[in-house]
């Protein structure tokens, strides 16, 4: 189901007769002309109900009488503007009046009113009474149009809001920009944009948070990038998550690829840090790409997940110089254990040790949730900044060719 959401402010253009008549002008072409928008948007999109919001003081009467009229019980139109001009409209007479809007609007109506959200606490209260008005899953549009200017702000919030506290999707926000009226015609704005932008920078600082750039390709599919270049972005976040990161960066490749061109909408402002996100998987070898991953993953603050990554790169990277196959753990096995034997025989260099066996015992250590028997290193992880910087450039060493 789609529900309009519409604000009824109180106009400073005619006291008497409300707001001023104007012709609105879709960006399909078509045009109506009315008073109030938000009516003639609910025609132009046929959304299935109503959920008009407004303050006590809101011009309720005017809409009552431009839009019903004589159809309403002449009491109750009377006790309305009583009620408008003393700025005490309640919810139980706008609820006797809500037949009569339904019958001339068509479709169910429902008047809800709201704070004057002039403080946090009034914004909090409106956002939370609008929310209980929606049910979970619900499809909504939303015009700022009307009412006082600073909801026009705040609808944006309620966009983000309604999206997580119950799973509401605002589709779109539109604007009769009545102060952009030129020849006749004033313009229908659609900022569903900025809320786009809001949804980019919120999945954006997830994906920063937990590595989880999948995030992004229903924002990207929104936007216009193929449909197999989203799929392999969904993909490819699957088998990275089960660290299976040659397969992931053989299906990711593709989109760094796409990303190198222009893209559409919101997602053009933020290509440019996605394809830096992903540019680990443009390492030919699989020792660099698992490198790449453990300093992003040390970024984001997951240190076991760094020292996982960094020991397996340490290890494949030995795997393939001695002409194994990276990919086959029996060879990365016999791996370790050479490793390890030539270490007790005194071989490689100091760096290399280091690397080593910081690598090896942060990752048991974390891994086990126990402390490492090497006194310096279960220090280290008394200090999680130290371990942090000590393993950074543990990982930067890891460029290194020298044996």
């Amino acid at each position: 189901m789609a529900t309009l959401i519409s604000f009824l402010g109180k106009s400073q253009l005619d006291n008497r007769q409300g707001y001023r008549t104007a012709r609105y002008r879709f960006s399909d072409g078509g045009e109506c002309q009315t008073a109030y928008f938000g009516l003639a948007l609910a025609d132009h999109l046929q959304v299935d109900r109503i959920l008009l919001l407004g303050t006590p003081s809101s011009m309720w009467d005017l809409l009552v009488e431009t839009t019903v009229g004589d159809d309403a019980d002449e009491a109750l139109r009377l006790d309305l503007m009583e009620a408008v001009r003393a700025g005490a409209v309640t919810e139980p007479l706008l609820e006797a009046l809500r037949p009569a809007l339904e019958r001339r609007l068509g479709r169910p109506v429902a008047a809800l009113l709201i704070p004057y959200a002039a403080d946090f606490a009034d914004q909090q209260a409106l956002l939370q009474r609008l929310a209980d008005r929606l049910a979970r899953g619900e499809r909504a549009v939303l015009d700022v149009t009307h009412g006082f200017r600073h909801l026009a702000m705040l609808g944006l919030s309620a966009a983000r809001y309604l999206a997580h506290a119950r799973g509401v999707s605002v589709e779109a926000i539109y604007y009769g920009a009545l102060d952009m009226t030129e020849g006749g015609i004033t313009p229908v704005v659609e900022l569903s944009g900025l809320s786009h932008l809001q949804e980019w920078a919120e999945a954006l600082s997830a994906c920063e948070a937990s590595g989880d750039f999948g995030r992004m390709a229903p924002l990207l599919a929104r936007d216009g990038l193929a449909d197999e270049h989203v799929q392999a972005l969904s993909r490819g976040w699957q088998l990275l998550s089960a660290m299976n990161v040659a397969d992931a960066a053989r299906v990711l490749r593709p989109v760094v690829r796409a990303l190198a061109e222009p893209l559409h909408g919101a997602s053009e402002l933020y290509r440019a840090q996605l394809a830096k996100m992903l540019r680990w998987a443009q390492a030919e070898a699989l020792h660099e790409q698992l490198r790449l991953l453990a300093l992003q993953a040390l970024q984001r603050q997951d240190v076991l997940r760094a020292a996982v990554l960094g020991l397996e790169s340490f290890l494949v990277r030995e795997v393939t110089a001695a002409g194994g196959d990276p990919l086959d753990y029996q060879a990365r096995e016999r791996a370790a254990a050479q490793f390890q034997q030539a270490l007790r025989e005194g071989e490689h260099a100091d760096w290399k040790r280091s690397a080593y066996w910081l690598l090896n015992n942060v990752r048991n250590a974390l891994a086990h949730a126990s402390r490492p028997t090497y006194r310096p290193h279960a220090q280290l992880m008394q200090n999680p900044e130290r371990l942090r910087r000590e393993l950074e450039a543990t990982l930067n060493r890891l460029t290194n060719t020298a044996a």
